[in-house]
């Protein structure tokens, strides 16, 4: 189970490769515009960022950009430092794995015309965390994403789909690849006249691979799925608040969890 809370400016704009709990409703940062966001997140016997553990607690403070680099598209990236405590091992602290990726829309999302929206992701994870600590892969990773948006007046829905490639590292260990998937709802409340609140819901899971050594598998295959009902506050301040709980549905899924980010 956990507890998301989003801070921003403009809209829920965001890389859904970059900040995969977070709400992938695949809003897009405008030509010229740079959102940046800063977070704190906890997990507990869950799996930490790098999917290499199970049954970890961990915490997480990563640190996300995006910039509009064209009318239809963004690129940005994600660091940050991560806390791990695995099963039968000590406790480590450091840097995580550097992420980078980009995103096109194909098409954007039309209320007026009911036009869905198309997008494409591609990214890297670069290697810059211990693996032997616990708080990365320690090869390259090779990221890909797509997703749908549909507006349905009042109702505004998406769909989308990832897949996380793992290369061999130094030690001969290749953590296992991760199949993700998302569909989620929002829907404004009209309070007064005033459409700033709106109840949103997703449901999100991660399929782990299994790990292998030397080319040989290892460990077992883990499944991770949440159940996330939440709520989104358009703020007088022009940034707006979401927050939303993870309910794990399977038992690789995080027993705990709770996420803070703030967007500015």
């Amino acid at each position: 189970m956990g507890l998301v809370l989003a801070l921003s400016r403009g809209a829920e704009a965001r890389i859904s490769s970059l900040s995969d709990w977070s709400f992938q409703d695949r809003q897009a940062t405008p030509r010229g515009g740079l959102d940046q966001s800063a977070g704190f997140r906890l997990g507990w016997d869950g799996i930490p960022p790098p999917g290499a553990d199970r049954g970890a607690n961990f915490f997480h403070v990563p640190y996300q950009v995006a910039y509009g680099v064209h009318d239809q598209a963004e690129i940005g990236a994600s660091w940050g430092l991560l806390w791990a405590d695995r099963d039968g091992r000590s406790a480590q602290f450091g840097i995580s794995d550097f992420t980078a990726a980009g995103r096109y829309r194909l098409y954007d999302a039309d209320r007026a015309t009911r036009m869905p929206g198309l997008d494409l992701e591609f990214g890297f994870s670069f290697p810059t965390a211990s693996y032997e600590k616990g708080l990365g892969t320690g090869g390259l990773g090779i990221l890909f994403n797509w997703g749908v948006v549909l507006p349905l007046d009042p109702l505004r829905a998406h769909f989308g789909m990832g897949f996380r490639y793992n290369t061999e590292n130094s030690d001969d260990v290749k953590v296992g690849s991760v199949f993700s998937y998302n569909a989620g709802l929002s829907l404004p409340l009209d309070r007064a006249g005033k459409k700033d609140v709106a109840v949103t819901g997703e449901l999100k899971g991660f399929n782990h691979a299994r790990n292998k050594l030397k080319g040989s598998s290892v460990g077992s295959t883990a499944d991770e799925l949440y159940l996330a009902p939440g709520a989104l506050w358009k703020t007088p301040w022009g940034f707006q608040l979401h927050g939303a709980f993870l309910l794990g549905l399977t038992g690789a899924s995080s027993n705990f969890g709770t996420a803070l980010e703030a967007r500015f």
